[in-house]
């Protein structure tokens, strides 16, 4: 909202500081002033023009010529009249009126009477420290919509405003609302000020200002393309490439016109440089090269396996084979020899037999089992059959037990492992040779030819290889392969084929080099000709780089830091002083003047940011919740008079937590303030109540023309919100209301006892209220603090004296006639209606004699 509060310096003195750059600055703020809102579109444009013709892109713009505007704040009274026409808000009961008093409104209730659904439709209106405002229907019943209407006046004029539940009026938004929950926000660490100072939503245009200029400025770029689609149809590296891919506003058009030119002396030489590429079989080279790599390697290979077969297959192997065949034949005839003469000699039957054998060597094994080395000894028995032994026997085990014991076969077991293992090498080795690439050409079937000396030596290396194996290597027989001669044909062959590739490589290299150069050279033809078509387009986006340069050196031009800074400066120079000053003022007036609060400003995105310390401490750590409700609405109260829209307060149980002499301090301040502004006054507090009524009769306030409305909500069977005037609360003819109801109540089953009680109680009310103001003139009160000695003098002392006891009496009728409240000392009695209209009459006429 527009806000206005006189300063000593004039706003308008730091905003045009902030515009003495350029004209299009002062243009914006005189636009800005003039008009105190978002500017028009048109308005916009001719700035932006100007700011254009400032940095050098346009011209011939009429001059101008602005002197420093001058401000005056618009003032506005916005007054609410009424509230009515409610529906869907909470348990609020339809029909219901508020009227509004152009100062003081107080509308008075318990919990749950409906205070806070009213006040929640004014808050939906207007702004609070508090955001929250959810207005729920009634979630007891049906679902209705929510509507209010709402008459109010502005500058005096009359208007009227329906709500829908989300609908707003800019006149009502001006509405202020403090709640329990402000003091919360509002003592918060750093919170935004919620009033925009005097003036200083005139900051807050030329900031958005700026932001809508920026967005013209980015329209403005984008009509100036440089990003060029193309570039990927150029080819990497050529000299059209380069130049594209560098534009910038310093681009030469002279080497555009040398790179991009294309005749026909240019065509003839592309399609020239195109079929030389055609004729280059580089193919052929990649496929003979190819093959001749192939075939390298197999006979790399082969050369291998030649070498592995010697190392295994050899003369050395040969002539060991003989030998170690040699050595099996000598030790296995002397193994033979031994047993024969000594089985021929005792007469031994089947002694060559495998099982005559093994019955020996099993002789043996048992004899060094049972430990008898030197066995058979003298006096020895057999072993077997634990017999004597005879001379013959001891000879013939002696015999025996040497040859068992001898290393003979032990040697032969070495001997015939080694011959395994020989055998088993070349057994394993490969001995066949075949190609599988055409080193040595193909026939006229395109079939391999294998070479005779292949052939030859395959079939003597396979030869000699089943000799071995199949141990058939004769003593004289002599190992005749030829191996240095096949590996000499077979490393002249793959040397052959080396220096042929070396041949062909080089051709291949050569080609590569001369295809590279073909390939260039229509790479670069080719851009110069497709470039040919597009040098108009690259001439404008040459224009447009040099537009876009001299935009990015004003991309800062819009930018809201200056605008912030100046801000800040006018905050110091215009708020922080005079915010203090009336701060302390309404502390005082709320008794909290003691307090050493230091309260500090600072700007937060353009806006007011407010904090308040006690030594270095945050005020919701240190402060009682009763302190802490003072100085929030102090600051409430404070920050409101930084605007000059005097619009309507609304405050929701502003006493909670106060003591009294704080409450009537408040009831003190709201009633001073509602000389300027309409205030309207929650409460569910009778000591906050009954001391703006007491307040209301003082003649000071009446001689100034307060004029106090004060209303009762109540709730009637689960609806609430009704309506109701607040002086009927504990008066006289609130409860003789009450007392005429029951009275005039028809018998009809109804118990006469109870019915009789009920209407005691009220008399007994109507009583101690008619005591109250009648008799004692009210120079005590209930719910008040104080005695009004003025009204001591007005008491008729006599009339107490002579009719004091009849009153007594019947104040003790009432009292006893009501059920819980009989004396114990007395015998309760049943009232009844004649009884109590009797009682009644009587202390009607006793009360006349002190009003009349």
């Amino acid at each position: 909202m527009a806000s206005t509060t006189p300063n000593k310096k004039e706003i308008v003195d730091f905003l045009w500081e902030w515009a003495a750059n350029s004209n299009w600055e002062k243009l914006l703020v005189q636009k800005i002033i003039h008009t105190e809102s978002n500017l028009s579109p048109d308005d916009r444009a001719e700035i932006f023009k100007y700011f254009l013709q400032a940095i050098g892109l346009i011209s011939d713009l009429p001059v101008l010529s602005i002197d420093r505007p001058s401000y005056s704040p618009s003032e506005k009274q916005v007054e609410l009249a009424s509230l009515s026409d409610v529906t869907g808000v909470n348990k609020l009961a339809t029909g219901q009126v508020v009227n509004f008093s152009p100062n003081i409104t107080v509308i008075y209730g318990e919990n749950g009477t409906g205070k806070t659904g009213y006040g929640r439709i004014l808050k939906a209106l207007g702004f609070s420290y508090d955001r929250g405002n959810k207005i729920y229907s009634n979630i007891f019943g049906e679902s209705e919509p929510q509507t209010a209407k709402i008459k109010f006046k502005s500058n005096g004029d009359e208007n009227t405003f329906v709500w829908n539940g989300t609908n707003k009026n800019a006149e009502l938004e001006s509405i202020s609302v403090f709640n329990n929950n402000c003091v919360q926000i509002s003592l918060d660490g750093s919170r935004h000020l919620i009033v925009s100072p005097i003036g200083f939503h005139l900051f807050n245009l030329v900031s958005a200002e700026l932001g809508e200029l920026e967005r013209l400025y980015k329209t403005k770029r984008s009509e100036y393309p440089i990003d060029i689609n193309w570039l990927d149809n150029l080819n990497t590296g050529t000299p059209q490439q380069q130049f594209i891919s560098t534009l910038s506003k310093d681009a030469n058009e002279e080497t555009l016109d040398k790179i991009a030119v294309f005749s026909a002396e240019h065509d003839k030489e592309l399609k020239a440089a195109e079929t030389g590429l055609s004729q280059l079989n580089k193919s052929l080279l990649q496929n003979e090269i190819g093959a001749l790599n192939s075939q390298i390697g197999e006979l790399t290979v082969i050369i291998n396996k030649i070498g592995n077969l010697e190392s295994v297959l050899n003369d050395a192997a040969w002539k060991q084979l003989i030998v170690i065949n040699k050595n099996i034949s000598e030790l296995e005839k002397t193994t033979q020899k031994g047993i024969s003469e000594i089985a021929k000699d005792k007469g031994v039957e089947f002694y060559e037999s495998d099982e005559f054998k093994t019955f020996l060597n099993a002789a043996e094994a048992y004899i060094k089992k049972i430990n008898k080395p030197e066995y058979p000894q003298e006096k020895d028995v057999c072993v077997y059959c634990q017999q004597p032994l005879e001379d013959g026997a001891k000879e013939l085990l002696n015999n025996y037990r040497k040859l068992l014991n001898d290393t003979t076969e032990e040697k032969l077991t070495k001997q015939k492992s080694d011959k395994a293992l020989l055998i088993s090498r070349v057994r394993e080795i490969e001995a066949s040779f075949k190609l599988n690439y055409p080193s040595f050409g193909t026939d006229e079937e395109g079939n391999l030819l294998q070479p005779t000396v292949f052939e030859q030596f395959s079939k003597q290396a396979t030869a000699l290889k089943n000799t071995f194996i199949k141990d058939e290597v004769a003593e004289t027989s002599v190992f005749d392969l030829k191996y240095e001669v096949f590996r000499k044909f077979v490393n002249d062959k793959k040397d052959a084929l080396e220096a042929e590739l070396k041949s062909k490589t080089d051709s291949f290299n050569n080609i590569e080099t001369k295809e590279k150069e073909l390939k260039k050279k229509i790479a670069e033809l080719k851009d110069r000709k497709f470039l040919f078509g597009k040098q108009d387009e690259v001439r404008k986006i040459i224009a447009n780089h040099k537009v876009i340069h001299v935009l990015n050196k004003h991309a800062n031009a819009f930018n809201t830091s200056s605008v912030s800074r100046k801000t800040s400066q006018a905050r110091e120079e215009l708020i922080s002083q005079n915010f203090n000053d009336v701060f302390q003022q309404e502390l005082k007036a709320l008794r909290k003047s003691g307090l050493p609060i230091d309260l500090s400003f600072g700007t937060d995105r353009g806006n007011t940011k407010l904090s308040h310390q006690i030594n270095s401490h945050q005020l919701l750590e240190i402060l009682s919740e009763g302190e802490q409700k003072s100085i929030a609405l102090a600051e409430f109260l404070t920050e409101l008079q930084l605007d000059n829209i005097k619009a309507p307060i609304i405050f929701d149980d502003p006493v909670n937590s106060l003591d009294h002499k704080i409450i009537d301090a408040v009831g003190k301040r709201l009633i001073l303030l509602s000389k300027d502004r309409q205030v309207i006054i929650f409460t569910h507090s009778i000591l906050f109540l009954n001391s703006l009524i007491q307040q209301s009769e003082l003649p000071t306030n009446k001689q100034a023309g307060i004029d106090f409305n004060f209303i009762s909500v109540k709730s009637n069977f689960g609806i609430t919100g009704i309506v109701d005037e607040v002086e009927e609360i504990n008066s006289y003819t609130h409860y003789t209301k009450k007392l005429a109801k029951v009275l005039e109540t028809k018998p009809n089953g109804q118990d006469e006892a109870k019915l009789a009680a009920e209407g005691y109680g009220h008399l007994r009310s109507a009583i101690e209220v008619s005591v109250e103001s009648d008799i004692l003139q009210k120079t005590i009160k209930r719910y008040s603090k104080g005695v009004a000695f003025p009204s001591l003098l007005r008491v008729q002392g006599d009339k107490i004296d002579q009719y004091k006891g009849s009153l007594n009496d019947i104040y003790e009728k009432c009292c006893t006639s009501i059920d819980g409240h009989s004396c114990p000392e007395e015998v309760p009695s049943t009232p009844t209606i004649e009884e109590l209209k009797a009682d009644f009459d009587t202390f009607k006429e006793i009360r006349k004699k002190f009003t009349n």
